[in-house]
């Protein structure tokens, strides 16, 4: 049972989406659980046609796949219904702040339908969770060293207590190995359809290639370079650009260096 007194509605929500970054994501599935101030319930969960592309590494997180929401409407054909469904409710989530409710806003806004944060609270449990469980250095050393951890200002002190962290985690966490390439590899995993070393562009199923990062992640190159030429015009000129990626992008694109 709810241990907590409302007096108005609240919701809770999760989204899955097409990537990371609220402004570009899309959502492929949504689950609102909404609470009345007398506790009854209401639950049901929906899936949307993105509209564009799900890379490998959103798919590798919820396991949604192009094909299993090919057939499904667009998320603007339960925009109306939807925002009247949370018009009076104050909203919760896990991460809700940084990305569910702003990804709402702008799936909302694309669909033209109106839908404010303004008069909402919104309660954040990871916020709540880092709040009474700190993730600092000070907590690191604490769980995986024991004590207090040296002060910032002894350099050769924080140093080794940063290995000791490490040590500690290498026991705590025996799946992750004892190799920097396995660490490497569960910090930054890699699409298995990566086309470059960083996995910033990824091929489809059908051959194309799309970027997986930035404000166009999700996009192919070419729909990019229709909609957007001096972004990649940019971008291949950039001169940190892995070498890889660079050519990657000038073979789709049929430029030359």
């Amino acid at each position: 049972m709810l241990k907590l007194e409302l007096t108005r509605p609240i919701a809770i929500i999760d989204a899955q989406s097409t990537g990371v970054d609220p402004a570009t994501a899309r959502i492929v599935a949504l689950g609102v659980l909404k609470i009345e101030p007398d506790g009854t319930e209401h639950l049901r969960s929906v899936r949307f046609n993105p509209g564009m592309p799900i890379p490998a590494g959103a798919t590798a997180v919820h396991g949604i796949t192009d094909e299993e929401v090919a057939e499904y409407p667009a998320f603007r054909s339960f925009a109306t219904a939807l925002a009247s469904h949370l018009e009076d409710c104050d909203l919760v989530g896990f991460g809700i702040e940084r990305f569910g409710a702003p990804l709402l806003q702008a799936e909302f806004r694309r669909a033209g339908t109106q839908f404010s944060l303004r008069s909402r609270r919104i309660i954040d449990t990871m916020a709540i969770f880092h709040k009474k469980e700190p993730r600092d250095f000070q907590a690191a050393y604490e769980l995986f060293a024991g004590g207090e951890a040296p002060p910032r200002s002894d350099s050769e002190a924080f140093v080794k207590a940063s290995l000791e962290i490490l040590t500690g985690q290498l026991e705590v966490y025996e799946e992750l190995g004892n190799t920097i390439d396995g660490l490497n590899e569960f910090l930054h995993p890699l699409p298995e359809n990566a086309v470059d070393e960083r996995g910033m562009l990824i091929r489809s199923d059908g051959g194309d290639l799309i970027l997986n990062f930035g404000k166009h992640k999700g996009r192919t190159a070419r729909m990019v370079a229709e909609d957007a030429p001096d972004y990649l015009e940019w971008l291949t000129g950039q001169p940190d650009i892995p070498l890889d990626m660079k050519a990657a992008l000038t073979e789709e694109l049929g430029g030359t260096d």
